[in-house]
């Protein structure tokens, strides 16, 4: 589904009319799919709290760690605010659903996810005052934090009684990814067909930020021999980026050209969010083992 929203929208332009309303609906509808297999009772605060740091390295260290790198070694000005805005904020919220659907711990996902969010409403003005010299403003991310986060949990939680919500989660989740990657990959072609030579230097960059750094993590989660959930957690936060709100914030502080390593990051992000299944399937094929699948609640 999300290989072939990213053809579709490529090719087609996506929704030119209602492309940042179709995004948000979508990504709300995977999120409040998603959210139905958990449940908050019987939850252990030192265990969500170890979580929720591991999750903030993965974010802000590892991830952040990287592209700030690509942020020094950038010499034009405005790519270089581009990259430090896109390591300032926080994770994407599609992480929830992606883990989800690679049967990691989707509880312990959206409690990580939704203080990391809290806390980048600090993390945003001070990483770019740090670095850029001025802090950027927080509203947008306020905003996505009620109505991508809150709405879906709200929504969620009387969708859990429907007694055909076992068998509809993944179909509806996946149909879900479709529309909102045709939305996302739309909504950014003119901005990469239109500056090939930028997009060329930024590409490699942006596909070591996704698959080398997925591939390394997996590589050594798997040596290591952590367990399924630490894996999934490992690799969707070190990942994942909500480069949706960074295209916005460098598109309103920066200009357009500070978009780019963003759009190009999100299309590398898709290609990645496609090929995650398939390395974890590819896996349980070695092991001679199916995944299980873990509950959460």
């Amino acid at each position: 589904m999300v290989a072939s929203g990213l053809v579709v929208g490529l090719a087609t332009g996506g929704f030119p009319a209602y492309s940042k309303q179709v995004q948000q609906l979508t990504l709300i509808l995977a999120m409040m799919f998603s959210l139905t297999e958990i449940s908050f009772r019987g939850m252990s605060a030192r265990e969500e709290a170890r979580g929720f740091v591991a999750s903030f390295v993965m974010t802000y260290v590892v991830l952040s760690g990287l592209v700030l790198v690509y942020a020094f070694l950038s010499a034009d000005r405005e790519v270089r605010n581009g990259w430090v805005l896109m390591a300032a904020v926080p994770p994407a919220v599609a992480v929830v659903p992606i883990t989800s659907l690679l049967k990691g711990n989707v509880r312990r996902s959206l409690i990580s996810e939704a203080l990391l969010y809290l806390l980048g409403l600090v993390m945003v003005p001070l990483v770019t005052l740090a670095f850029l010299g001025e802090a950027v403003a927080v509203n947008d991310l306020v905003v996505q934090t009620l109505l991508l986060i809150g709405v879906p949990i709200a929504l969620s939680r009387p969708l859990r009684r429907w007694k055909r919500i076992d068998e509809t989660r993944a179909t509806a989740v996946s149909v879900s990814f479709f529309f909102l990657v045709v939305a996302i990959a739309g909504s950014t072609r003119d901005t990469l067909f239109g500056r090939p030579d930028l997009i060329a230097n930024l590409a490699p960059l942006a596909f070591l930020r996704t698959f080398g750094l997925g591939i390394a993590l997996f590589g050594l989660t798997y040596a290591l021999r952590t367990s399924r959930e630490a894996r999934v957690q490992a690799l969707t936060f070190a990942s994942f980026k909500n480069l949706g709100l960074t295209v916005v914030l460098a598109f309103t502080f920066f200009g357009p050209v500070a978009s780019l390593p963003s759009i190009v990051s999100l299309i590398f992000e898709i290609l990645w969010m496609s090929a995650l299944p398939l390395l974890f399937r590819s896996e349980a094929d070695v092991s001679g083992q199916s995944p299980a699948i873990r509950s959460s609640k």
